[in-house]
């Protein structure tokens, strides 16, 4: 008996150990994982004349629908949070759309943003989605918009974004680990360019 809870002593002390030793950027990195799960927020037109989004993108490969959105939203996006400017210009028609999302700071450097050889890009690049646009189109989406289902309903002068990357669940639950399988747990914070 004792020596099961030894065990877990022993166990405990060196997992303790071994965040403690990594200092606050192991919890930092683990923060971001959580950060990436999900781009969730409440779009709101500050102006009288409304906006119209009704969008809905499947793993990049069946865009449906039409965003035309230049307001604020307030919610997670890229890892940005709280009160921010968002605009969006997304089109779909199954088979071929174009998608270009901006909300908070763009960092070119992270995965979601940007191709990983357009790391010297100051503006966020439109990408051409469905599978006409990915087969035929001039900027294709980075990997990582094939595992994400993006959401958009905006009718007037309120609407929600909803993003899921179930992929970055699994970099979260892995990343305890000490594992980064999506390669995005050292994006520098001074990379971001600020628009």
């Amino acid at each position: 008996m004792k020596t099961g809870w030894l065990r877990l002593f022993l166990a405990l002390a060196l997992g303790s150990s071994f965040v403690l030793q990594s200092g606050c950027t192991y919890l930092t990195k683990r923060g971001n994982d959580a950060a990436d799960i999900v781009n969730l927020g409440i779009t709101v037109t500050p102006r009288l004349k409304p906006e119209f989004a009704f969008y809905f993108d499947f793993f990049s490969l069946t865009p449906i629908g039409y965003a035309n959105l230049d307001n604020k939203m307030f919610g997670i996006f890229n890892r940005n949070y709280g009160l921010m400017d968002y605009e969006e210009e997304s089109y779909g028609a199954v088979v071929y759309g174009r998608e270009m999302k901006v909300a908070g700071e763009f960092n070119p450097k992270d995965p979601h943003q940007a191709h990983t050889d357009q790391t010297d890009v100051k503006e966020r690049p439109k990408f051409d989605i469905g599978l006409g646009g990915i087969t035929s189109g001039e900027n294709p989406p980075p990997p990582l918009h094939y595992l994400e289902c993006d959401r958009a309903v905006h009718l007037g002068w309120i609407g929600i974004r909803n993003t899921m990357r179930p992929f970055d669940l699994v970099d979260f639950v892995l990343g305890w680990t000490g594992l980064d399988i999506m390669g995005d747990d050292n994006i520098a914070a001074d990379s971001v360019a600020k628009e």
